[in-house]
């Protein structure tokens, strides 16, 4: 065989047993390519009996449409009314445009402007309501807490009291300590809620804030619709006081001495006065903020005290013995001549201008402090000027009015 011919047969062999070699990768690649397109041939044709576009380029992210607001008044009343309080965006827009339909709307008409005024109608106080709720819900606070206060704090409150080194005798110098113990009770008893914003997390500020804005804005609608009720200025006053109403941690103590401090308030007669009333009804509150009982007036002992009172002003002194005094030389002769039978223990200032200041004078004074919230049943109480007594007891004989004299 000539040696070209061999050369060439040899060449031809070698480019076979590549081809053969490489076709299996060659098939495979073609056989996916098909495939691909295959599946693209078939999707178009999906999307086109669909009515879609298959060439349409999808946005990246598409826009959200915006909300619209009604086309009438009842739709704007209702949007204001459902999304006032949001801190969306497009809420506040939305409430934005129907404060301004309305007011549109309204123009001068004073009968649009009144039905109007009619449709949010002690809305925005239901609302502070709903917000107050809220608030106490969220921070825990309630009325079984709040007298758990009390009743942890009591018995630090009268130990501080009953401290036999608490004296006057040396100018009441641990008032400051009894002032430190009754503190919490007298946050608790008489503003529930400024304790519990100050010291249990209640937060009504920021609702408060919300409610004010609330207020503004309907009343540039309608002007009374911006007033909150008497004599609440502003949404946070009307929520603490509408708060001191559900955190009532005085019901259990008012409760239980209901029968004495109706039969009090009702009680005419004799040298009795509104103001004396008033001294005794505040000096009753402080005893019950302590576990004490309320006491009953007994027009007898307010004769003893007004009479003594009256004396100790025309002489321009006080003392509990007082040799020449017309109604006796002590409180218990003074009692007994204004026909009490029983024992008493007597209180007596002078600077008082009023029952509520003599309560709270007293208060600071050691001695006559634990008189004041001593386990006694029955009080009388009188004053006259600046001068104020009070006579107490744990019984005996009076009640009714005073004898004739």
């Amino acid at each position: 065989m000539p040696r070209t011919f061999r050369v060439l047969v040899m060449t031809l062999c070698a480019a076979v047993s590549l081809a053969l070699l490489a076709s299996p990768l060659v098939r495979a690649q073609d056989d996916d390519g098909f495939v691909e397109e295959l599946r693209k041939k078939k999707a178009r044709e999906k999307a086109i009996r669909e009515g879609k576009d298959p060439d349409a380029i999808e946005p990246a992210s598409a826009e959200p449409p915006k909300p619209k607001l009604p086309e009438s008044a009842s739709g704007w009343i209702g949007t204001i009314k459902r999304l006032w309080s949001s801190d969306k965006e497009n809420d506040k827009t939305l409430v934005n445009e129907a404060f301004a339909k309305l007011q549109e709307s309204i123009g001068t008409d004073a009968d649009l402007r009144a039905k109007v005024a009619k449709s949010f109608d002690l809305f925005k106080e239901a609302e502070a309501e709903r917000a107050l709720s809220s608030a106490l819900a969220r921070s825990g606070v309630t009325v079984e807490k709040l007298r758990g206060v009390l009743e942890a704090n009591r018995p630090l409150a009268l130990k501080a009291i009953m401290n036999p080194a608490y004296t006057e005798a040396d100018g009441c110098k641990l008032q400051p300590e009894v002032d430190k113990a009754c503190k919490p009770l007298f946050g608790v008893w008489r503003d529930p809620v400024g304790y519990a914003v100050e010291n249990m997390g209640l937060n009504l500020a920021q609702p408060a804030e919300k409610l004010n804005e609330l207020a503004r804005r309907l009343g540039e609608l309608s002007p009374d619709l911006g007033k909150w009720p008497a004599p609440h200025e502003n949404a946070l006053a009307y929520m603490r006081a509408s708060g001191a109403t559900q955190l009532d941690v005085k019901k259990k103590e008012y409760d239980a001495a209901r029968g004495v401090l109706e039969a009090n308030e009702k009680l005419q007669g004799g040298m009795l006065t509104d103001e004396d009333k008033r001294h005794v009804r505040v000096l009753n509150d402080y005893r019950l903020m302590l576990g004490r009982g309320a006491l009953g007036i007994n027009l007898q002992l307010v004769e003893a005290c007004t009479r003594h009172s009256q004396y100790q002003e025309k002489i321009g002194r006080i003392a509990h013995v007082i040799d020449g005094h017309p109604d006796g030389r002590t409180p218990q002769d003074r009692a007994r001549r204004a026909g009490f039978g029983g024992s008493v223990a007597e209180n007596c200032l002078m600077g008082a201008k009023d029952g509520d200041a003599a309560v709270w004078q007293w208060y600071n004074a050691a001695e006559h402090h634990r008189n004041m919230i001593a386990p006694h049943t029955i009080i009388g109480v009188g004053h006259s000027g600046v001068y104020w007594t009070q006579n107490f007891s744990g019984g005996g004989q009076g009640g009714g009015a005073p004898p004739r004299r």
